[in-house]
């Protein structure tokens, strides 16, 4: 099955189970919009009723339309509670439906695909690319359809309860807004790539010199290191300024040309006033209505940085996604005892994309109970050997045989069930040292612990902790 097939039916299992939501959540959206551009209206109409003799204002009219307006206010709420719930919502559990799939997928992913990744990559892809897809799922959506339909239907209001000809007027300088807001958006966009790549480089010099901070000190380079992060400190502050000058430039700017639209609509508005064409409280909900108009136009180019973002998160989540993973067979159960003597016959292996063997026709027979020891200096394939009589890598066909069976016709799980390893690099969970030495099997009794311990001469060290082997260890 292809990539893209995998991508599609994974996001069909989320939209069967959880799409439904959209709906109710897109209608009570629509609603909250119309209800929204309701409160214009019926503040111009209180200022109609007001904008009379005092003996003749008909205080009942004006207190009903500020009646009107906490009911606005309060349907307003409620329905914009609701489409929270339900798009926002959605976005959580999109949020956790992806973070399970790319966990599980980690997990089935062969060695040989991991080990070419940094762990703040996949870090990254955990965190920082699944947050912002849901973004794109959840406020982008929420923001684009909700500013959309207000603008729409704040412009309609205009129209039809004020003036078609002072609304198209009034509205002549928001496509030079939209045109600012995207092109200082993008450059925005690219700096502020630029101070993240800087971020990240930070965080790395930051990282490395506390993890190397005994060798630093060993060699009294304390001077060096510190000159090193001044550089890179010193380019990303001038990044970050740089980003916010331009960052800057947006907001004055929509400020200063919606500000036009206003004075556009008070002149030509306020001569249609004063000439009898157009009531004071028609103007005041023109005004009232413009400033609707100019809420989503604001928030666009946020929208549209978001918008990419989220789709580069997931296009970065589709290459960890679709990679192929170990197959299926390799994680059942054998349907024998696997054990026996080990045979080698002639095995070469080449690790992917490198042009030299890591093992060049090696041959040995190692009887059942027998002990061997390989040695060799770096590089000469000590662990490639071990990696592939775990079926961490594809291991050639009749290269490799346990008690008489191709290895390659036997359960990687399987086989890694009755082997016990022993990696280069150690590796402890945050957790106990009880739960670290009870992870290969969880049922295993304290007496069984206390014995693995003493055969590694680790159970008096551990004993002698204040919290014995309940002390929380972990790597830094």
């Amino acid at each position: 099955m292809c990539g893209r097939e995998q991508e599609k039916i994974m996001m069909k299992r989320f939209f069967k189970k959880h799409g439904w939501r959209y709906i109710p959540g897109f209608l009570f959206l629509l609603i909250s919009s119309y209800i929204t551009t309701l409160a214009p209206i019926a503040l111009g109409h209180a200022i109609d009723y007001m904008d009379m003799d005092v003996a003749l204002i008909d205080q009942s009219k004006v207190y009903r339309q500020a009646f009107y307006i906490i009911l606005i206010a309060i349907g307003v709420f409620i329905t914009r509670y609701i489409w929270r719930y339900f798009i926002i919502g959605n976005s959580r559990f999109l949020e956790n439906f992806l973070r399970e799939e790319l966990f599980v997928k980690l997990e089935n992913l062969p060695v040989s695909f991991l080990s070419k990744q940094r762990s703040g990559d996949l870090m990254a892809y955990a965190v920082n690319d699944v947050g912002a897809v849901r973004m794109t799922f959840g406020q982008v959506i929420a923001m684009s359809v909700s500013g959309l339909s207000t603008a729409v239907m704040a412009i309609y209001s205009m129209v039809t309860k004020v003036d078609p000809k002072l609304t198209l007027l009034a509205l002549l300088p928001v496509p030079v807004a939209v045109f600012v807001i995207v092109k200082l958006g993008g450059i925005v966009r690219r700096k502020f790539r630029y101070v993240q790549s800087l971020f990240s480089e930070l965080s790395g010099e930051v990282n490395e010199t506390i993890m190397g901070v005994q060798v630093i000190k060993s060699f009294a380079k304390e001077e060096e290191r510190l000159d090193e992060f001044s550089d890179i400190s010193k380019t990303m502050y001038d990044a970050n300024v740089n980003l916010a000058d331009t960052s800057s430039l947006i907001w004055p700017s929509i400020s200063v040309i919606f500000g036009l639209c206003y004075a556009i609509g008070l002149i030509v508005g306020g001569h249609m006033v004063l000439a009898g064409k157009l009531s004071l409280g028609a103007l005041v909900t023109f005004n009232g209505s413009l400033l609707l108009v100019q809420q989503p136009v604001m928030s666009l180019g946020r929208i549209i940085n978001m918008l990419q973002r989220g789709l580069a998160s997931y296009k970065r989540l589709q290459v960890i996604l679709n990679q192929p993973g170990i197959p299926e067979k390799e994680m059942e159960d054998a349907q024998e005892p696997v054990g026996g003597d080990i045979d080698i016959k002639d095995l070469t292996f080449r690790y992917p994309e490198t042009e030299n063997n890591a093992l060049d026709h090696i041959s040995l027979h190692l009887p059942k109970g027998a002990t061997l020891g390989v040695v060799g200096p770096t590089g000469s394939g000590k662990t490639t050997l071990m990696h592939l009589l775990l079926k961490m890598y594809p291991v050639p066909e009749r290269s490799v045989y346990i008690g008489g069976t191709d290895i390659t016709e036997i359960p990687a799980k399987a086989v890694r069930e009755q082997a016990g390893f022993v990696p280069q690099d150690g590796f402890l969970f945050s957790a106990s040292v009880r739960d670290n030495i009870k992870f290969y099997q969880p049922g295993a009794t304290d007496e069984d612990m206390i014995r693995a311990a003493k055969l590694a001469s680790v159970h008096d060290d551990i004993a002698s902790f204040p919290d014995g082997y309940d002390t929380q260890v972990g790597e830094r």
